[in-house]
């Protein structure tokens, strides 16, 4: 009942693009506005995987300083996905006296990790929803991930969208629970309304785990099928450039952004256009979403219902 026993019994994490957009709004009331352009006190950018390959190249080319506005504001844990943090940011984080973790998809990865200094790890199954860096299913996985990182605590991630999934991860060894996909269904998120509904409304057999929403990341990611999705597949999958469709506008962001056809951006609150047809990330966890109940209250049903599991 009490999980690999290592100290923490569950985590529950709101979905990154939700908390990204706003803390990015935020950082620019308290960091940017009254500066002016050049003179912010320091550099931060919102990167949520979803941007372009141009935008990408800005970041890298100008870094952002968001670790340090982390570490400064009070975080003591940090995660990390797609990477392990350099020599000089777990020196940062340890010298804030913080923690980090990273999400890992197989041993070798996980090995790396916490030869790299991981507090924690977060095993990512294929069943996640996103950019996703799993090949093999979470239970498949874990009982590996588990084995290597010995006494550090391992979180499940992938597919888990009630306390039920809580309290299987929890008895197979892994100290918590990684959320993302039921938690863009809830009233904070800045999910579009018609994002949440089409989630409300699906099964996991409707997701597909593809390469079809993309500008240059060739990242897997597993989406809601819709019809962007089929056009591609019945074309046989062809590359970037020779999509059906390829260039059309599909919705404007409130700022006036336009996504294109196969851009890798989920629709956001306040988007206008053919919303479906965007990219529109789900894991299989889909199957336990029938609502859309506030963030606090998805919390405490989320822990009555693995409280429920445990005992049955």
């Amino acid at each position: 009942r009490n999980g690999s026993g290592k100290g923490i019994k569950a985590i529950v994490v709101y979905p990154m693009n939700a908390l990204a957009n706003s803390q990015a709004g935020e950082l620019e009331k308290f960091l940017k506005f009254g500066y002016g352009p050049g003179a912010e006190p320091v550099r931060f950018r919102r990167y949520t995987g979803q941007e372009s390959d141009e935008e990408r190249q800005q970041i890298i080319a100008n870094p952002p300083d968001i670790l340090p506005i982390c570490l400064d504001a009070g975080a003591r844990t940090i995660q990390f996905s797609w990477g392990i943090p350099s020599a000089e940011a777990v020196r940062m984080i340890r010298t804030a006296g913080a923690r980090f973790g990273v999400q890992v998809a197989s041993k070798d990865g996980a090995r790396k990790a916490l030869d790299g200094g991981a507090d924690f790890l977060v095993c990512q199954g294929a069943e996640a929803g996103g950019h996703v860096q799993a090949h093999l299913g979470l239970y498949e996985m874990l009982p590996a991930v588990l084995e290597e990182a010995m006494d550090k605590p391992v979180l499940a991630a992938g597919g888990i969208a009630d306390g039920a999934g809580i309290h299987k991860a929890l008895a197979a060894g892994a100290s918590g629970a990684f959320i993302g996909t039921r938690f863009l269904v809830t009233r904070e998120s800045s999910a579009h309304d018609d994002y949440k509904s089409a989630l409300t409304n699906a099964k996991g057999s409707d997701t597909a785990m593809t390469i079809c929403f993309q500008n240059g990341w060739l990242a897997q990611h597993r989406v809601l099928r819709n019809s962007t999705l089929l056009a591609w597949e019945a074309a046989g999958c062809p590359q970037s450039g020779q999509r059906p469709g390829e260039g059309e506008v599909v919705f404007t962001f409130p700022d006036g952004r336009q996504i294109r056809r196969y851009g890798n951006n989920a629709p956001q609150a306040g988007c206008q256009g053919r919303i479906l047809e965007g990219s529109l990330y789900a894991g299989l966890g889909v199957d336990a979403i029938e609502d859309v109940p506030s963030a606090g209250d998805l919390v405490a049903r989320l822990w009555l219902e693995t409280a429920r599991s445990a005992v049955l």
